[in-house]
């Protein structure tokens, strides 16, 4: 097996790891990621009685990037498309409070949300280690004289 692809696989584990297992907050009240969803996942329809339009919407990404996430960390035999779904799942849980401009005081991010952005980084990376190993080197044979 190549080592591009046991990376993916290795950085698909601690993508795993980092939203089951480590805090996805900081602050007091530190969830990890399957903790602070796993609430709405169990009540879809009690999402819509929550009292912010912009909330609701957050609450529907934080359940988005966290399926995405899971995908990511299954598919850790394929390094690109872990990164990748790594990359846009966080990309959404980092850039959603901003365009919905939360009312409510969110806490910071938590150790679980760098480690999966690092490991969505390496698995990216090892996905161009993956494929420059398969190319192979042309050869051209020229008439002699």
């Amino acid at each position: 097996m190549h080592p591009g692809r046991i990376l993916g696989i290795v950085m698909g584990i601690v993508i795993l790891a980092a939203i089951f297992l480590l805090p996805f907050n900081s602050g007091p009240s530190s969830l990890t990621l399957f903790g602070r969803v796993s609430p709405s996942l169990g009540d879809i329809a009690g999402i819509q009685s929550l009292p912010d339009p912009n909330l609701i919407a957050f609450t529907y990404i934080l359940i988005v990037a966290f399926i995405l996430l899971v995908i990511a960390g299954i598919v850790g035999l394929f390094p690109l498309g872990t990164g990748v779904l790594g990359v846009v799942a966080l990309a959404l849980v980092t850039v959603a409070p901003m365009i919905l401009v939360l009312r409510t005081d969110l806490p910071g991010y938590g150790l679980g949300y760098y480690v999966a952005w690092i490991a969505s980084i390496i698995a990216l990376a090892g996905s161009f280690w993956h494929r420059r190993a398969k190319q192979e080197p042309k050869v051209s044979v020229s008439p002699s004289d």
